[in-house]
């Protein structure tokens, strides 16, 4: 068949300049000029993958305070009968506020569109609503993980003052020493994923006993996912030259690809995200919620979209470990 087109680039429409949706706006869509109408957007705005990194809590109030306590450490000294007996000293542990935020937004149309609309261009403009706030969500969880490692700032600080994953952090208890849940930048290696497995192993809680997790999962960005990938299933060391066996291989390791992870990070989770360990939370002041919205204009109709949450971490110990790609 003896046709030809050449590509030409259509120029985007421009903004009516108007937040009121009107028969103007959808000039190429009803009154059946076009034959069908169709969705050009499929992708999915929110992530449940992302949902669950994070407890979930829910508060009343906009901010929401909590206080730590400490189980004292230390052990029984050798003592006579007649001696003196030594007590346990009383122990507080930081204190943490979760700070919330409340977002809105809504959309109107004149009723003469909803009249005039034969072929549906409208039918989904209260999903639309639905859709910015999963986006919104998903955006801001994604957020934490991109500025969670070395970040000059960050979206919120954990219990200790300090980022998600960071180094020298401080402990309640004094007599126990600093600790970090921050690898040394590196690249995906055996070397690597047993210095983070060491690592965790060796990781003390807030009064100094040793923890003694285990590294349960993996996560990276899938710009690194072959490397892991043929890490974890190589049976010999990668680009050795006398076929040393290779440590991190067979299942001593489970990973997942984040798939909103942008940042060249690595993180090893040490428990189950939704367990009581895991001290990052995402906290709830007002579900989303629809509304409708009475204008002082009856021909003008609409409603809007309300929420509040905030994003917090008490002690990332328990379950973050991370570190930068390099």
């Amino acid at each position: 068949m003896d046709i030809t087109q050449s590509a030409s680039a259509k120029t985007a429409l421009q903004s009516t300049g108007s937040d009121t949706w009107t028969k103007e706006a959808f000039a190429n869509t009803i009154h059946a000029l076009a034959d069908e109408m169709f969705e050009l957007s499929f992708g999915e705005p929110g992530s449940m993958q992302l949902e669950g990194l994070f407890r979930v809590g829910d508060q009343k109030s906009v901010t929401y305070t909590m206080q730590s306590k400490v189980r004292p450490g230390g052990t029984v000294p050798l003592r006579r009968d007649g001696d003196d007996l030594s007590f346990i000293e009383p122990q507080e542990g930081f204190g943490y506020t979760f700070q919330t935020y409340m977002f809105g937004q809504g959309v109107k149309c004149e009723r003469e569109l909803i009249e005039l609309d034969d072929a549906g261009a409208i039918t989904d403009r209260f999903e639309y609503l639905m859709d910015n706030s999963k986006r919104t969500l998903k955006n801001a969880l994604a957020d934490v993980f991109n500025r969670a490692v070395s970040p000059s700032n960050a979206p919120f600080s954990c219990l200790d003052g300090m980022y998600l994953i960071d180094a020298d952090r401080p402990n309640p208890d004094p007599r126990a020493p600093a600790w970090s849940n921050q690898e040394s930048n590196a690249g995906i290696t055996a070397d690597s994923l047993f210095a983070a497995t060491l690592n965790a192993h060796n990781t003390i809680g807030p009064n100094g006993d040793p923890l003694r997790l285990k590294i349960k999962k993996i996560l990276i960005p899938i710009a690194n996912d072959k490397t892991l990938w043929t890490l974890l299933n190589t049976d010999r060391a990668v680009g050795s030259g006398n076929n040393d066996a290779n440590w991190a291989s067979g299942s001593r390791f489970n990973y997942e690809v984040m798939d909103d992870l942008t940042s060249a990070s690595i993180f090893y989770l040490l428990d189950d995200p939704k367990s009581k360990k895991n001290g990052l939370e995402l906290r709830w002041r007002v579900r989303p919620a629809l509304a409708d919205i009475n204008f002082e204009n009856p021909d003008i109709m609409g409603k809007r979209i309300r929420f509040g949450f905030g994003l917090g971490c008490l002690d990332p110990r328990y379950v973050w470990r991370g570190g930068v790609i390099s």
